[in-house]
C-alpha cells in the first residue's frame, strides 16, 4: 500500500509532461513563421521508389511556395537513401524542384543523414561551407516543434515553414504521438 501513493504521484506527473509537450507540437506550427533566409531546409521523409511520398511532397511543395516567395536564395534537401529506396532523398527531392522549375544551381543536396538530428547537423555544415548564416526548416506540422528545437541547441539561425500532414486521422495521431517520444530522446540526448 504504502508504494501505491508514489506510483500515482509518477503516472499523473507521466501524463502531466506528455500533455505539456504534445500541445507545444500541437501549437507550434500555428505560431511559427518563416522570415526571409539565406537558404530553405527541406527535412527528408520517406521515397516511394525514387519519387517523394505525400508527407514528403507537401514539404517539397512548401519549399517551392517558400522559394519562389524569396525566402531564401538556396535550398538545401536533406536526408540519406533508405534501405527500401531507389535513390537518396535528397536526390529524390532535387529532382522534384528542378521537375518544377528550380533552378538546379540553387539546390544543395545533404545525403548522409538518417535522423532529423542528423539533417540538421549536416545541413548546418553545408550552410557554413556556402557562408549562409540563416535558414527556413521545412517539415510537416508534427515534426516544427522537435526540428526547431534541435536547430536551436546547434546555434543555427531558423525559422519554420510547416506544412500539413496526411490527411488521415489514425496516422496523424500516429505522428504526434510518436513525436513526443521522439521529442523527449532529442531534448535528453542532443547537447
Amino acid at each position: 500500500m504504502k508504494f501505491k501513493k508514489p506510483i500515482l504521484i509518477a503516472i499523473s506527473l507521466g501524463i502531466i509532461v506528455f500533455a505539456i509537450i504534445q500541445l507545444s507540437i500541437i501549437i507550434t506550427p500555428f505560431r511559427a513563421t518563416p522570415k526571409k533566409s539565406d537558404a530553405i531546409i527541406v527535412l527528408g521523409a520517406k521515397l516511394w521508389g525514387d519519387r517523394p511520398a505525400p508527407m514528403l511532397q507537401y514539404r517539397l511543395e512548401k519549399a517551392l511556395e517558400l522559394y519562389n516567395e524569396g525566402y531564401g536564395d538556396k535550398i538545401i534537401v536533406s536526408g540519406a537513401q533508405g534501405h527500401d529506396e531507389l535513390i537518396t532523398e535528397a536526390l529524390a527531392m532535387k529532382n522534384y524542384l528542378v521537375e518544377n522549375g528550380v533552378p538546379e544551381n540553387v539546390i544543395l543536396e545533404e545525403d548522409n543523414s538518417y535522423s532529423t538530428y542528423q539533417n540538421l547537423y549536416y545541413s548546418n555544415k553545408i550552410m557554413k561551407e556556402n557562408e549562409l548564416e540563416s535558414a527556413v526548416i521545412v517539415s510537416n506540422n508534427f515534426h516544427v516543434h522537435r526540428s526547431l528545437m534541435i536547430a536551436n541547441r546547434l546555434n543555427m539561425d531558423v525559422s519554420a515553414g510547416p506544412t500539413k500532414n496526411y490527411p488521415n486521422l489514425a496516422l496523424t495521431v500516429k505522428y504526434y504521438m510518436r513525436e513526443v517520444l521522439a521529442y523527449i530522446k532529442d531534448f535528453v540526448l542532443v547537447r
